[in-house]
């Protein structure tokens, strides 16, 4: 995932200690929804979030609430 660099390929799930994997993830806010590629557990489904991505997503929330 070109937006977190190498970062993610050595985390692992605090619920499962499963290493993440890339794949899509559900983001949604409000009413708004959208499948975006991010990083996840294979296991239990549980979504991690890299610093980079939380300030996109933060971005985009604060453009969303302006509306």
């Amino acid at each position: 995932m070109a937006e977190m660099g190498e970062a993610w390929e050595e985390w692992y799930c605090f619920k499962c200690n499963e290493k993440v994997t890339e794949g899509e993830v559900q983001f949604s806010y409000l009413q708004f929804k959208k499948p975006v590629k991010g990083t996840r557990c294979p296991k239990c489904g549980a979504v991690f979030v890299s610093e980079e991505m939380g300030r996109k997503l933060r971005s985009i929330e604060e453009q969303i609430e302006d509306k």
